[in-house]
């Protein structure tokens, strides 16, 4: 009997997460023009931003280049970061759907539902997982492209699967981080000017433009990396994906995004219970 009840327990949670998945990715599709900027942004990044300042080295001994950046040209080194972006910005964003929610009264009816908060967390954090993994694979294969010419190739499959659970831990820390932003503001107004204030510093402060090692000697900003789940994250991905030497050992970044991942989710969750809807 208890085995039955434990069995009926476990599909009712099932339930809201496939929900809300299926809700997300729904949306999502239903959004011409977010489909779009996710495909069409990739490329933008790539030829407006590595591109360009691959050239910046244009001349510059290639020994030289890669001592700089680990044993990578500077594109290679880039693309990781790039895919970075992409994870940070899309994760974050995962907050204004909640902001949706509230607003048209979907959030409200969810909440009065008998199911845990963690799972509709899970629920909402995959949607966008969908989303943010597309645009990863996407922003990978316009860079496995563009290296032809530039001198990126994935390592092996072994690094390319690697680099997807890497791709997967990222974004989850910063879908769920958003969802909590997204709990905790009212209007979509100070939700984007918070987070506008907050990716900027997360980007440039993770080793994805800038190896780590080369702000050493710089008061704060050294320090603060290490507290950053994306240095973790593009240190991780950069290495399974070129078979670079990381700067943290390998299962160090897992071990931190894993861990920054479960409190956020229970962050998230304990967000969802103290929500206040209208």
């Amino acid at each position: 009997m208890n085995e039955k009840i434990e069995s009926k327990r476990k599909f009712t949670e099932i339930q809201p997460i496939y929900s809300m998945w299926l809700r997300e990715v729904i949306r999502f599709f239903n959004m011409k023009p977010r489909v779009i900027s996710t495909i069409v942004q990739p490329v933008l990044f790539l030829a407006l931003l590595a591109l360009p300042m691959s050239k910046l080295f244009h001349g510059t001994p290639p020994e030289m280049e890669q001592t700089m950046f680990g044993g990578l040209n500077f594109f290679s080194f880039l693309v990781p970061g790039i895919v970075g972006i992409g994870l940070l910005f899309g994760g974050t964003m995962s907050g204004v759907t909640v902001l949706w929610d509230k607003d048209f009264g979907f959030l409200k009816e969810v909440m009065v539902a008998p199911v845990r908060r963690t799972s509709l967390m899970l629920g909402r954090t995959f949607g966008g997982l969908t989303v943010g993994m597309l645009q990863a694979l996407i922003t990978i294969g316009v860079a496995s492209v563009f290296g032809i010419w530039y001198g990126f190739k994935i390592s092996s499959l072994s690094g390319f699967l690697l680099a997807i659970v890497f791709c997967v831990l990222t974004f989850f820390i910063f879908s769920c981080f958003g969802i909590i932003l997204g709990g905790l503001f009212e209007g979509t107004e100070g939700f984007m000017a918070f987070v506008n204030l907050i990716q900027m510093p997360l980007f440039f402060l993770s080793g994805a433009m800038i190896p780590i090692s080369q702000l050493k000697g710089v008061p704060v900003l050294y320090q603060i990396q290490f507290i950053n789940p994306l240095t973790y994250g593009v240190d991780g991905l950069r290495s399974a994906l070129t078979g670079s030497t990381p700067f943290f050992p390998i299962w160090i970044d897992i071990i931190v995004l894993i861990a920054v991942a479960v409190v956020f989710l229970l962050l998230g969750a304990y967000t969802f219970s103290k929500m206040e809807v209208d």
